[in-house]
């Protein structure tokens, strides 16, 4: 960790309060001799962003500002990183203090190899307890610059968020206490942990082929391969049930040339899928 690029848009109150928040983060790894490209204000846009990424190709990558399942938004109402440029964030960690980026682009950039912290869903706090949310929202990245790992990092913050929860609640800080609840809950780590999901068929495809394969087929894939083998077995027991009554087991024991039709059909499904296949397993 000794490279940071810090986007911290500033265009309503909310990203100012973001503003600072990440002002804390800059100081806490500048002390511990991490470098920051700082991209402030008017510089955290999608042009500047880009280039900053492709320059430092050694950089963890910083985000404090709105976003959304899809992207993460800049300075002049465009994203900065959506799916769209979400290569940039191949192999890179990334530190997210918006909303709801966990949900897919989190995903998308996990499947790319990036250690990806952040929230699931929208974040909620008050302005009546900002040095608590500060702490909660800065202490992963701090901890990882003391050098714990990103499973002990998301552990620690969600201890943290709980002994921050009991203290605000015993301060008559009720609103705070819930809301810093509903963010712990909903806060991830896509290294420590890979992404969930509550696809009946996502969570099948993660069950059998593992988290690196099972997220890396997409619904239409995983409904085509699905479609294709469940079609040649009908096929395959339609032409075995019309043998038996023919002739017996005997003659469905015997080369047959549906049989011969059906293995050119699975050998040239393979064929064409073999490179899928070994792209899956990377």
């Amino acid at each position: 960790m000794s490279k940071f690029i810090f986007i911290r848009p500033v265009f309503d109150d909310v990203t100012q309060i973001t503003f600072d928040e990440a002002q804390d983060a800059i100081d806490y790894l500048r002390e511990r001799g991490v470098e920051i490209i700082d991209l402030a204000k008017q510089n955290a846009i999608r042009e500047k962003v880009e280039e900053a990424i492709r320059e430092h190709l050694d950089a963890g990558i910083a985000h404090y500002d709105h976003g959304n399942p899809e992207c993460v938004w800049g300075n002049d109402d465009r994203p900065v990183i959506d799916l769209k440029n979400v290569e940039l964030l191949s192999g890179r960690v990334c530190y997210n203090n918006n909303c709801s980026s966990a949900k897919r682009l989190g995903v998308d950039a996990w499947k790319l190899k990036a250690t990806f912290w952040g929230f699931k869903d929208v974040v909620y706090f008050t302005t009546d307890a900002l040095e608590q949310f500060k702490q909660f929202f800065n202490n992963g990245i701090k901890r990882k610059a003391d050098g714990y790992t990103w499973a002990e990092c998301l552990r620690m913050t969600k201890e943290l968020a709980t002994k921050l929860i009991d203290e605000l609640v015993k301060t008559g800080k009720a609103l705070a206490a819930s809301c810093l609840r509903h963010n712990r809950d909903i806060l991830v780590c896509y290294d420590a942990n890979p992404p969930d999901t509550e696809c009946f068929f996502r969570r099948l495809a993660l069950k059998i082929f593992e988290p690196v394969v099972g997220w890396k087929i997409s619904r239409k894939e995983g409904l085509g391969i699905i479609s294709f083998l469940v079609g040649w077995g009908v096929a395959l027991h339609a032409v075995a049930n019309e043998l038996f009554h023919k002739g017996g087991v005997e003659e469905i024991l015997k080369v047959q040339g549906e049989y011969i039709g059906l293995s050119l059909m699975m050998v040239g499904f393979v064929l064409l899928a073999w490179n899928y296949f070994k792209w899956l397993k990377r």
